[in-house]
């Protein structure tokens, strides 16, 4: 592996990133990932680094203003090899190559201790007011942090300040039941200098640490012989687990070189320097933790929302899964949006099904993202139609849901409307009891209601072909919009017994009441003439339609459909045939 290190002109500045095989990248103080933000002789982009064959190659930039240094020249583009440097300004970067791979050759310590989490807490820090400085940084270093490398390298460089006995940092990852070398993966690291062929974490601490999930620290005796700790200028080390499910395996190795050269025994004040340092450490071990745990939850959440909207998401949040999706009955509005002329559209993209998909897709994220908005569930989708509803899993005691459904139904096609080429479509709105929540077998579930008012919804969106309209809400859901005071209104088309069902219901097409008070007359008037084909005045309401036919020939399609059926089937009851 191949590595580029800066090292600015105090130790925190610094920073260890691993050269791409093939790609170019940029080097500056503006440039992503390889920023060096500490130096301001580096300009924004400054030069190109590309690793080849024979070497990293180093090209100045020609908006770079200040020189790169190689062994004391200035130059414009120059090539290093393994161990080389050269310099901008007050920071140097060093080529290196090398690769940090966990040790089976690990001599038998001379002490070995664990800890739990609460045993370091009566340990009181050293150097206080130092300590307290950097714990300060530890909440903007890891908010500012871009990534999981970014992150690594800066805990690895607060690790470093805060423990100036540490040698060489790593955080680690034991994976035993994966095809790794030894067991032991190493995620990031990070050594004191520029020299890190030897440093090799121990894999027998870190397994013992991560098996046991217990902080453990290891000394060699420094008068006897190990090539293990000799190699490494090192005569301790200690692992401390990282806990939480997104970080599976893992743990933060440090190991270092204690001040005297004689062997230690357990209570010298040479450990317990030692376990200040852990103490250290462990609240950067805990701190990744947590932070990569509240990262893997938001991922969730953010996939969770994806197959729940965040009505439900959000009401998660104070309660159990258990029993916020378990089914209950309730008082909803259940929407069904469907696209006219589907069925021929499909017919003729039968060549070009992806494109078929995706005008589909494009229709769906209008209705979806109108039902979500106004704080609506998706229930279900049905090749070109959606299904949406209100009222749960917060119910309402003020009717509100059958406002939002049609508030929602008049966005979509307000949507669809301005679009280029624009689509029609048609909606069904019915209110009422049905089951909410978790539906479905053994095998699968999803969110979703249940009832007649979902039938009735259905079957509302069925009948706009019929009488050539866009948005049929029933009665209850007409109720709700009339008791409220908002723009918009509905207006009685008829009486109808839908298929499949024994029960008349009343049906109202909604519209804005700026359309009403537009078409104020027509709709009175239309209004008169249902009033007396359901009082039996099936004569007066015929004359009253061919009327209002006459006045008005092109609004009155569905007035047309409803004097047609009474003259045939002399009976204000529309019995209506599915189609």
């Amino acid at each position: 592996m191949s590595y580029l290190l800066a090292q600015g002109p105090q130790l925190e500045n610094r920073w260890r990133r691993a050269l791409p095989v093939s790609d170019a990248v940029l080097l500056g103080r503006s440039t992503a990932h390889w920023q060096v933000t500490w130096d301001a002789s580096i300009s924004r982009q400054h030069v190109e680094l590309k690793l080849t064959k024979s070497g990293l190659c180093v090209s100045k930039l020609a908006q770079a203003g200040n020189p790169v240094f190689h062994n004391g020249e200035q130059q414009q583009e120059l090539l290093l090899q393994p161990g080389e440097h050269f310099v901008i300004g007050e920071t140097t970067f060093t080529y290196t190559e090398s690769e940090v791979i966990a040790t089976l050759d690990h001599s038998t310590p001379a002490i070995e201790q664990t800890f739990l989490l609460d045993d370091l807490q009566h340990v009181q820090f050293d150097k206080t007011p130092q300590r307290i400085d950097l714990l300060s940084q530890l909440p903007d270093l890891i908010s500012n942090a871009g990534d999981d490398h970014e992150l690594f390298s800066k805990l690895v460089t607060w690790l470093m300040l805060g423990i100036p006995r540490a040698a060489g940092i790593a955080f680690v990852s034991w994976k035993v039941d994966q095809q790794i070398p030894q067991g032991v993966e190493v995620l990031y690291w990070d050594n004191r200098g520029t020299k890190s062929e030897n440093f090799a974490p121990s894999q027998q601490l870190i397994q013992q640490t991560i098996e046991a999930d217990v902080s453990t620290l290891h000394f060699w005796n420094q008068d006897s012989e190990s090539e293990f700790t000799e190699l490494q200028g090192i005569d301790w080390a200690f692992c401390i687990p990282i806990s939480g499910p997104s970080c599976p395996g893992w743990g933060l190795y440090i190991a270092g070189r204690s001040e005297s050269n004689v062997a230690m025994p357990e209570d010298s004040e040479q450990q317990l320097n030692i376990k200040i340092d852990m103490k250290y450490a462990q609240l950067a071990a805990s701190t990744l933790g947590k932070l990569r745990t509240l990262k893997f939850l938001q991922r969730t959440e953010a996939h969770f929302r994806q197959f729940f909207p965040d009505v439900v998401v959000d009401a998660l949040q104070s309660t159990t899964p258990e029993e916020l999706l378990s089914p209950r009955e309730c008082q909803v509005s259940v929407l069904f949006c469907d696209l006219r002329g589907f069925a021929r559209t499909s017919e003729q993209s039968q060549h070009d099904l992806m494109q078929l998909l995706q005008t589909t897709s494009q229709s769906l994220s209008v209705m979806t993202r109108q039902i979500l908005d106004h704080h609506g569930v998706i229930g279900d989708f049905h090749g070109d139609a959606a299904m949406g509803f209100w009222g749960w899993p917060v119910a309402t005691d003020d009717g509100s849901e059958a406002l939002r459904a049609c508030q929602t139904a008049l966005a979509i096609t307000a949507v669809f409307a301005e679009q280029a080429e624009p689509t029609r479509a048609t909606i069904g709105i019915a209110s009422g009891l049905a089951v909410a929540g978790k539906i479905g077998s053994d095998d699968q579930v999803k969110v979703s209601v249940l009832g007649p008012v979902v039938n009735l919804a259905a079957r509302l969106e069925s009948m706009n072909r019929q009488f050539n309209t866009m948005i049929l809400v029933d009665a209850a859901t007409a109720q709700g919009v009339e008791r409220a005071n908002l723009p918009l209104a509905t207006v009685k088309l008829a009486t109808v017994r839908p298929q499949g069902m024994e029960t008349d219901t009343a049906i109202y097409m909604l519209l804005s009441r700026a359309e009403l008070q537009n078409n104020n007359e027509f709709y009175e008037r239309y209004g008169v003439a249902l009033q007396a084909i359901e009082n039996g005045e099936l004569l007066a309401g015929q004359a009253s339609l061919e009327a209002l036919l006459n006045d008005y020939p092109t609004q009155a399609s569905f007035a047309q459909f409803v004097l047609e059926h009474i003259s045939q089937h002399s009976s204000h009851v529309i019995h209506l045939q599915d189609k």
